[in-house]
């Protein structure tokens, strides 16, 4: 797979109807304004707090998780301490771990935990500060604002490259007998082998990797009639929704 963060920004939407962030280790903050650039990536260009636009946000207070993996072209299958590893695994009968059997170059495993989806509340506020400040030639048309974030606890993402891959990552001697999780950071996972090829973010803490963002016009079909045509005189912020052509 020649662009994978492609192929993970455009599966992500599609499975979540979020933006997945790229990379995944970077880390975005609610009211951050930026472009997208060719490649589907969020620059930050400024903030509202420095564009001296005020946003309330509401702190989500509940937590979940999320477990998205591509059924039909990963298995995940995990080793328990003082169990039996199965035939051509590196692990011995006292690791614990787990192993991934890619069968596509387009795979995903995604879970995370801890969940919080935070986002600005005061929109209407938002929307007409930032619209005069458009009319008065005060804001970049192409400025996008995160007006939703979804913050992880802990996640661990992992990307296929090529067809017939297999990870096995070990977890630390510490590693209990208990069931084990892919986001849990205790474990100190580390690969202990891999044949093809994966980007991977093994059990990370404070991770963002989902959100969404509004604008005056979407960052690659902002001409003509494909969507909401603007003006000086009738500007329109919205929300701006992934579209796949914008990682062709």
């Amino acid at each position: 797979m020649a662009n994978p963060h492609k192929f993970y920004l455009r599966h992500m939407n599609n499975k979540t109807g979020y933006r997945a962030t790229w990379d995944p280790g970077k880390q975005l903050k609610l009211g951050q304004i930026g472009k997208l650039d060719k490649a589907g990536v969020f620059s930050v260009y400024s903030s509202l707090e420095k564009e001296d636009i005020p946003m309330e946000i509401d702190v989500d207070t509940t937590t979940l998780d999320m477990d998205y993996t591509s059924n039909d072209s990963v298995t995940i299958s995990t080793k328990l301490s003082g169990k039996a590893p199965v035939a051509g695994s590196v692990f011995t009968d006292l690791d614990a771990g787990f192993t991934f059997d890619f069968k596509s170059s387009k795979s995903i495993v995604f879970q995370s935990n801890g969940n919080k989806t935070n986002q600005i509340v005061n929109i209407a506020e938002v929307t007409k500060l930032i619209l005069q400040k458009y009319k008065d030639g005060n804001w970049d048309k192409d400025w996008l604002v995160i007006t939703e974030l979804v913050e992880a606890g802990a996640a661990t993402i992992i990307i296929s490259n090529s067809s017939d891959g297999k990870l096995e990552l070990k977890a630390n001697a510490n590693a209990g007998a208990g069931n084990l999780k892919l986001t849990d950071v205790s474990l100190g996972l580390s690969v202990a082998r891999e044949t093809g090829s994966t980007l991977k973010y093994i059990a990370e803490n404070g991770l963002t990797p989902l959100y969404r963002v509004m604008g005056i016009r979407h960052p690659l079909f902002g001409k003509d009639s494909v969507v909401k045509k603007v003006t000086a005189d009738k500007p329109v912020f919205e929300i701006q929704e992934f579209h796949e052509d914008e990682v062709k």
